[in-house]
């Protein structure tokens, strides 16, 4: 138990460096590549999404990566709205 507790939090450390150093790049350069309607946001909205791109890159790496398109909403009230 002293042996896995450290290894934990080291590890989780390591995931939120990665994480903070995905985060900048993301919000200087690749929020466009991943969402081009963020294009022209300002530093307000970047700093804003910057948390939660530290907490999810892997999910945004891979869609930044492999340019995929975002999921589109599939919801009841969706084909009502056409």
């Amino acid at each position: 138990m002293q042996v896995v507790i450290p290894f934990l939090l080291s590890a989780l450390g390591l995931y939120l460096l990665i994480g903070l150093i995905f985060g900048i790049a993301l919000v200087s350069v690749g929020v466009k590549a991943i969402d081009p309607q963020a294009g022209g946001t300002g530093p307000l909205f970047r700093l804003l999404i910057l948390p939660g791109s530290v907490v999810f890159w892997p999910c945004l790496l891979r869609r930044w990566v492999g340019k995929n398109a975002p999921p589109e909403e599939r919801s009841a009230h969706r084909p009502a709205a056409r």
